[in-house]
């Protein structure tokens, strides 16, 4: 008898150290793989810009420097996972463009694991350790350029927590804009599953839960939603409301409880509009600048007039 129910528990043992080698190893080494393709062409005869590069933790990152004329801002832009500097979802070249139009210079790079920059292992680690690439970016910044102007981080998507990151850990600037942030990253891997391989989102949930775990991904109290919460300063955050992703319900927790932070939602797109063609299951993510290019620079502007808004 005692040897059935020995046998029962090695089994039962066996089944739950395999989903948990599942769920925690397994899928996150195939989920977690960045996808990023190299950046082959410079952007647009129209955009004046430098190539530039600089080291983190060892690794050389490479990116562009776009210099406004007469700039009256800066903007550090922070792509996000699986992406790079030039990204068509949000149409990244087109809103460089337009930003050096408006007088704001450019600095844009490829986090590691992405784009023209080093590789470690080639995953993601959802801002936790890219926030580091995000600081050397800011202290290139503050080395070349000489014009004291407002500095403003721009995270989209996994950038939104790289920067988070990189603020609560010292970096200066003057204002945080963020499009479809990734502030909890446990759902975000939840309904990136669902988005990746079209099965209901709470087959992913095990995966979800554990692979911060064995990743060193953050979450919890280490979540970007719970850091920014702490942070002090102008925040403005773009969000789409049907985002499949990095869903809205986070940004909205954000905008409530922090002072700092103030929420716009994007236009509703139709679902045929010719923005969100072949985006299948990704839906209207990233796609705020691409979809409503004025509507996208007015919160741009927004943003500065709170940044150099005089104090009362």
């Amino acid at each position: 008898m005692m040897a059935v129910k020995s046998s029962g528990f090695i089994v039962s043992l066996i089944i739950l150290i395999s989903l948990v080698g599942l769920f925690g190893v397994v899928m996150p080494w195939l989920g977690l793989k960045s996808a990023s393709e190299p950046v082959t062409s410079p952007p647009t005869d129209a955009i004046a810009y430098q190539e530039v590069s600089f080291t983190s933790d060892g690794l050389t990152l490479n990116g562009w420097w776009l210099e406004a004329e007469n700039p009256r801002a800066t903007l550090l832009f922070v792509h996000g996972a699986g992406s790079s500097r030039v990204s068509p979802f949000f149409n990244t070249l087109g809103f460089y463009l337009q930003l050096q139009k408006a007088g704001i210079s450019v600095l844009t790079f490829d986090q590691r694991n992405h784009g023209n920059s080093d590789y470690t292992d080639g995953y993601l680690r959802m801002g936790a350790t890219e926030h580091r690439d995000l600081l050397s970016a800011r202290e290139w910044l503050a080395q070349h350029t000489q014009k004291k102007v407002p500095t403003i981080i721009c995270g989209l998507s996994m950038g939104g927590a790289t920067a988070i990151y990189a603020l609560a850990n010292g970096m200066l600037a003057d204002g945080l804009l963020l499009f479809d942030p990734m502030l909890n990253t446990r759902d975000a891997l939840e309904r990136g599953g669902w988005v990746g391989y079209g099965l209901p989102p709470v087959v992913f949930r095990p995966m979800a839960y554990l692979a911060p775990l064995f990743w060193s991904l953050p979450y919890g109290q280490a979540d970007a939603l719970n850091v920014a919460k702490g942070l002090g300063l102008p925040i403005s955050i773009v969000q789409n409301r049907d985002d499949p992703i990095t869903r809205a319900q986070w940004s909205q927790e954000l905008a409530e409880t922090s002072a700092w932070t103030s929420i716009e939602f994007a236009p509703k797109t139709a679902a045929n509009h010719d923005c969100l063609a072949d985006k299948g299951r990704w839906g209207t993510h990233a796609s705020a600048f691409h979809c409503h290019p004025n509507w996208t620079m007015d919160q741009v502007e927004h943003l500065l007039q709170r940044v150099t808004k005089p104090a009362a």
